[in-house]
C-alpha cells in the first residue's frame, strides 16, 4: 500500500512539475542571481524604521549598545559582473581588487535586496562649512575576503541612536545635501547658520 501510495504521489508530482515548465515556457525566463549571503546574527543588534534626516527614508537605528570598534552589521545583495552594473543605482558597492580573485567575475555588490540592515544605514556629513560634525559613528570597513563589506562602530551607540556613515568619495551626494530641508537639518544639529555659506564633506 506505501508503495501505491508513493507511485500515485510521484506521479502527481510529475504532472504538477511538468505544468510549472509549460506556464513558464510561454513567460520570460527568469534570470538567477547570485547573492552574498551574511550573518544575520548581527542584525538583531538594529533596527530599520524612519530616519530622522528629512528626505532619508527609511534609516539603520542601534536596537541595543554597541562598543566603539565592533561590527554593526555586514553588507549583503546581489553580485553583479563589471558588465552588468546597473545604472544610477544608490545601492552599489564596488567590492575591492584585493579580492577579485576570490569573487570572480564579480566586481560589485547590489545590496538594495539582500543587503541586511546596514544597508540602510544614512549618510551624514564629517565637516560643514569646514566645521567638523562628529555626526558619523560608524565606517564601512572593505575586506580582502569574505564578506568584503562590514560596518564598523567608530564610537560607542546607545540604543536607539541612529547609524550615519560616509558612502565614500565616489557617491554623488549633492541632490540629496543641497535640498533646503536637509541642509538646514544637519546645520541645526550643529548649531550654525548656513543660510549665507553651506558647503559639507563627506
Amino acid at each position: 500500500m506505501k508503495k501505491a501510495f508513493f507511485v500515485i504521489g510521484m506521479f502527481f508530482t510529475v504532472i504538477f512539475l511538468a505544468r510549472i515548465a509549460v506556464i513558464r515556457a510561454d513567460e520570460t525566463p527568469v534570470k538567477l542571481v547570485p547573492v552574498l549571503k551574511i550573518n544575520k546574527e548581527y542584525d538583531k543588534r538594529t533596527t530599520i524604521k524612519p530616519s530622522t534626516v528629512p528626505n532619508g527614508g527609511n534609516g539603520l537605528f542601534a536596537a541595543a549598545p554597541i562598543k566603539k570598534g565592533e561590527v554593526i552589521g555586514e553588507l549583503g545583495g546581489r553580485l553583479v559582473t563589471a558588465e552588468d552594473p546597473p545604472a544610477n543605482q544608490p545601492y552599489l558597492a564596488s567590492i575591492p581588487e584585493c579580492a577579485w580573485e576570490e569573487t570572480q567575475p564579480y566586481r560589485y555588490l547590489d545590496s538594495k535586496d539582500f543587503g541586511g540592515n546596514v544597508s540602510r544605514t544614512n549618510f551624514a556629513p564629517s565637516k560643514i562649512n569646514g566645521i567638523e560634525t562628529d555626526f558619523q559613528n560608524a565606517a564601512i570597513a572593505q575586506l580582502c575576503s569574505y564578506p568584503y563589506f562590514v560596518f564598523v562602530a567608530l564610537k560607542d551607540i546607545e540604543p536607539g541612536a541612529e547609524i550615519w556613515s560616509s558612502y565614500g568619495p565616489h557617491y554623488e551626494y549633492d541632490k540629496f545635501m543641497t535640498a533646503p530641508e536637509v541642509r538646514d537639518f544637519f546645520c541645526g544639529l550643529l548649531k550654525i547658520d548656513c543660510h549665507e555659506k553651506y558647503t559639507y564633506e563627506y
